[in-house]
């Protein structure tokens, strides 16, 4: 069965009818591609899509399973050599694709290396379109990294080959224009999250959380997100010693786990020791109710050098928490300094800590700025205009002129 007839059409527009995501880790807890992922499926679901993923196991689960409604397919992992795991999940998910192609029309990838190279050479065999989703920029950005990748020439060759790319950013959109890639197959699509119905700046509000989840009554700082070597958390952690001597009892929370690549927990753990700070930061791993502890907060530090775009920030701005934040674009690209956060220079730990002081000091600033983040939140990052945009994107790749 061809992409063509495995779809019906509405008025002329061609309907979605099943989609296969592409992407190495989804079962992680943690994660911005495997928070989106979930996301993503789940809504498709609600909207009647069939949804299906193929992914690497690595974490021992069923190799086909259904889960939530998507039927997935896990490639194996073997040990942690990068090479051979690569050719595993290409040649599995190869198999996969080819034979069920009856069964999706468009081929959703997640990040432009495995997912996409795989989606690419399948293409070649039966024409199914390709979207793919950017989601680093800079060094740690998957446009430098595939070209200095082994056989970048021939990932370039190939990357042709997708008809649509989301990006998170502006910024994002101008790096895929360096590789030849032409502006309109780019469509900009921000991350998103559900709106909660707490608000960070209401008092009672943080109140009762902060009884809920058993948290002292002092000034709170709060850090989600994976302890990797780009968050910067030990220009975090330096300043918070500085906020400490200035703010009687405060307490800096850190949220999430080191993960597989670029992990520096243990390092962050030593410094804490070292600086004297055990009884003020506190690593708290994986939390299922994340947002709760960023409303239950007073202020959202996130001090990374390089991001894509922060799932936890976007959580932060739908929180509706006063925020400080580095100017980075893929900050920038959410947060106006002084408008819905304070954003200081990347590494700058003098301007950090001044930044968590004055809002720790200011409650008038710290509802100001939540109620400013909020209204970002409702305005640019619903779940419903993410998902909206990405079936809009997919409709245009599935249609004849696409």
């Amino acid at each position: 069965m061809t992409a063509r007839t495995a779809r019906t059409k509405t008025s002329g527009t061609p309907t979605l009818k099943g989609l296969v995501l592409l992407v190495t880790d989804i079962d992680a807890p943690s994660g911005g591609i495997q928070k989106n992922s979930r996301l993503l499926l789940k809504e498709l679901r609600k909207r009647g899509v069939a949804t299906y993923a193929c992914v690497r196991n690595y974490h021992n689960r069923p190799k086909a399973e259904e889960v939530d409604g998507t039927i997935f397919h896990r490639s194996p992992v073997v040990g942690s050599g990068l090479a051979i795991n690569g050719l595993l999940y290409f040649a599995s998910t190869f198999l996969w694709l080819l034979r069920n192609r009856g069964k999706y029309d468009v081929i959703h990838c997640q990040q432009m290396f495995g997912p996409t190279m795989v989606a690419a050479v399948a293409s070649l065999f039966f024409g199914k379109p390709i979207l793919t989703r950017v989601t680093a920029i800079g060094e740690l950005g998957e446009v430098k990294q595939i070209r200095e990748m082994p056989l970048s020439s021939l990932r370039l060759q190939l990357i042709k080959r997708v008809s649509a790319w989301a990006a998170l950013t502006s910024e994002m959109k101008r790096e895929l224009i360096s590789l030849g890639i032409a502006p309109s197959k780019i469509t900009t699509i921000p991350n998103s999250t559900d709106i909660p119905k707490q608000r960070g700046y209401e008092p009672d509000t943080k109140a009762r959380l902060r009884r809920e989840l058993g948290l002292s009554p002092v000034k709170i700082g709060i850090f989600v997100g994976r302890l990797s070597e780009e968050k910067n958390l030990d220009v975090l952690i330096r300043a918070w010693k500085e906020v400490c001597a200035k703010v009687d009892g405060a307490r800096l929370l850190i949220l999430g786990a080191g993960g597989a690549y670029r992990n520096v927990e243990a390092g962050l753990r030593g410094l804490v020791t070292e600086l004297g700070l055990t009884n003020s930061v506190h690593f708290l791993g994986h939390i299922d109710r994340a947002k709760d502890y960023v409303v239950a907060s007073d202020v959202f530090i996130l001090p990374s050098r390089t991001e894509g775009m922060s799932n936890a920030l976007v959580e932060a701005l739908a929180c509706g928490a006063a925020i400080v934040a580095t100017d980075i674009p893929g900050n920038t690209e959410l947060c106006a300094d002084r408008e819905n956060a304070l954003l200081v220079p990347v590494g700058d730990l003098a301007a950090t800590a001044a930044a968590i002081e004055e809002i720790l000091a200011s409650p008038a600033l710290a509802e100001r700025l939540g109620k400013a983040a909020r209204l970002t939140a409702e305005d640019r990052l619903s779940v419903d205009r993410m998902v909206s945009a990405y079936i809009e994107t997919y409709q245009s790749i599935l249609a004849p002129e696409g």
